[in-house]
């Protein structure tokens, strides 16, 4: 059986890649044949559509790792096109959920008790389905609600297999006809992100540590870990409600300002990446709460990342250098951040920041970042030679992106000087 899915898997996903492949270059070769110039981007956009639902339409029937790249390559607006990326975001919204049956069989060889020897109730039905894992509200049985990670089953051995899978069909890619984009990268990136998300004994200890980080806060609510009854694969922790994130309305109603929201949401990312050094690195909706209170909620920490020294230091110069419109300074902080260009020439930096600014409203960064200019940013990086994107800064730029995305939900901006500066009081 075993070997009929690897053998299944494997023949979709070759069938996919080569689908894909055609799409681009039969249209291509003809046009090569008819001496007609090559297709514009523009004029590409209906191709990168209908590849982006192929991708997505497999990932759906594979689900695992194939979800995970699809959100992926949604998060690298510096390599793919927008075409594909707003295809590809549904990916954090359309997961369909396992059976219970094997979720019951998974909880109950992980902690190696009958479900109802540690919960008085547990519901079938999940409050939330990703790529790896689905999580379930359950009552232990002294009575504390709270919420069960579960690991689906076998996803390892699938993780391992589609990976190879992957590796294979880009290699063939990049062999027969050298892509401008380099795909075997995102599969190695992939393959980290898998390692840090499929460890939850990992994730506990992440969501230990963030909520150290705001212990003297008191505005952070990171949900407790119940550790003896949480494993690699399982992780019990406590129930937190709240208002998802961006529904204004119910902000409002609670009585809550939602640019103070937004505000608050921006002091605590400014914090973690800035001063820390140490984010929770997916900060879409279904991972964020506010409750009537004001306090914000943290949920999966399963992509959190370590970011190296300097790093904040680094991105500090690079927005104040934005600001004070000082190019030597700009570059400086482009390199010390990890940026290469194909032929070193350091104006590629300088034609980045300038595409990025004319979507600022004063033509300057003063500490706002709102859609169009991350959106921005990573258009001008992905037309321009960059060669050398690094990955630290991709994780930031796309929380950056997707905090500003929930800021034009609730229709406020959120202010980095700002949120530094009450980050610090905060702290202090």
């Amino acid at each position: 059986m075993r070997l009929f899915v690897r053998a299944y898997r494997s023949l979709r996903i070759g069938s996919t890649a080569v689908a894909i492949y055609l799409l681009y270059k039969v249209p291509a070769w003809t046009r090569r044949l008819l001496q007609r110039p090559p297709l514009g981007d523009d004029e590409l956009t209906p191709t990168h559509q209908r590849a982006a639902r192929l991708l997505l339409w497999t990932a759906l029937g594979l689900r695992g790792v194939l979800i995970k790249f699809c959100q992926v390559v949604a998060t690298r607006a510096d390599v793919f096109p927008p075409a594909i990326i707003d295809i590809l975001k549904q990916c954090h919204d359309a997961v369909p959920a396992h059976p219970f049956e094997e979720i019951r069989e998974q909880v109950e060889r992980e902690l190696g008790k009958p479900l109802d020897a540690v919960f008085r109730e547990f519901d079938r039905e999940p409050i939330a389905a990703a790529s790896l894992a689905q999580v379930h509200r359950a009552v232990l049985l002294h009575g504390e609600p709270v919420a069960v990670k579960v690991q689906y089953p076998d996803i390892e051995r699938i993780v391992h297999t589609d990976l190879a899978n992957m590796r294979r069909v880009c290699a063939v890619y990049e062999f027969f006809d050298p892509q401008p984009i380099a795909l075997l990268p995102l599969v190695q990136e992939l393959t980290r992100h898998l390692e840090l998300e499929l460890d939850f004994e990992r994730e506990a200890d992440c969501a230990d540590r963030i909520r150290d980080l705001f212990a003297r806060d008191g505005t952070v609510v990171v949900p407790q870990i119940h550790r003896e009854w949480s494993t690699r694969r399982v992780l019990t922790m406590e129930l937190v409600g709240g208002i998802k994130i961006t529904e204004r309305a119910r902000i409002e109603a609670a009585g809550l300002r939602p640019t103070d929201v937004m505000q608050e949401l921006m002091r605590i990312y400014t914090r973690m990446i800035l001063a820390a050094g140490f984010f929770q690195a997916d900060p879409h909706p279904g991972n964020l709460f506010v409750q009537e209170n004001g306090h914000i909620v943290l949920l999966d920490f399963g992509l959190s990342k370590e970011l190296p020294e300097g790093f904040g230091l680094g991105l500090f110069e690079l927005m104040f250098s934005m600001m004070t419109l000082n190019q030597s300074a700009m570059v400086r902080a482009f390199e010390e951040l990890g940026f290469e260009t194909k032929n070193g020439d350091p104006s590629t930096f300088l034609l980045i920041t300038e595409r990025m600014m004319k979507r600022s409203d004063t033509g300057r960064f003063e500490g706002e970042f709102t859609e169009e200019m991350t959106d921005e940013l990573f258009d001008a990086i992905r037309e321009n030679p960059v060669v050398s994107v690094p990955s630290d800064f991709v994780l930031v730029g796309r929380a950056f992106s997707l905090l500003s995305g929930i800021g034009a939900s609730l229709g406020a901006r959120a202010n980095v000087l700002e949120a530094m500066g009450a980050s610090t009081g905060a702290t202090s």
